[in-house]
């Protein structure tokens, strides 16, 4: 199942020899004085429970993210303006495997992990529902390889990703629900939650 906010994933492909990439590492800790800008979102893929969301992960991990984001902005050309304007950006981290639920992996092992958001000129700019990936965070991740890369991303967005029940993490005043991740609740997925701390003993 899909749920369809803004197709921008297929944009991507099309004008990739069109753009311009910038790089760059975020080490922003301090969220109380930026805006926050939601903008387009991605097709993504919905799971309505956790046997489908289980089926569909390469691993499931509780991790750490042990550093601050390497963000990559996108940029294309645009007329209107007369300058190249940004279109789309994501954020890179590594976090450290502190226990393996599903898939080949071994407590220690690091991953890379995608996230599209990044700070731009002072704003948040974000096509997620997650909250920033802020060192020392520790979540319960379920995580889907890029098919062309080492990299993984959080199945679903906010359905990958979930709290770590007593882990103490990074202040986010971004959000009205912090603790769960996610800018909204209702974007939170109550009853997986449920499931998985039933059926892992988290």
């Amino acid at each position: 199942m899909m749920k369809k906010i803004t197709a921008i994933i297929t944009v991507l492909a099309a004008c990739a020899l069109l753009t311009a990439c910038n790089k760059s590492t975020e080490n922003f800790n301090d969220f109380d004085d930026i805006k926050l800008v939601r903008t387009g979102f991605a097709n993504r893929r919905v799971f309505e429970n956790l046997a489908a969301l289980e089926d569909y992960v390469d691993l499931a991990v509780v991790g750490k993210f042990t550093g601050d984001p390497e963000q990559e902005e996108r940029y294309r050309y645009n007329e209107f303006f007369g300058k190249d304007v940004l279109y789309f950006v994501t954020s890179t981290n590594t976090i450290e495997i502190e226990k393996v639920l599903i898939g080949d992996a071994e407590i220690g092992d690091t991953l890379q992990i995608v996230q599209d958001y990044g700070i731009v000129d002072g704003d948040l700019v974000t096509f997620s529902d997650l909250t920033p990936m802020q060192k020392g965070d520790e979540w319960l991740f379920f995580l889907k390889k890029e098919s062309d890369s080492d990299i993984y991303f959080c199945a679903g967005d906010s359905d990958g990703r979930f709290p770590v029940p007593n882990a103490e993490n990074e202040p986010m005043p971004l959000s009205d629900c912090p603790d769960l991740g996610v800018y909204d609740e209702q974007n939170f997925m109550w009853n997986t939650y449920n499931e998985i701390l039933e059926k892992y003993d988290i």
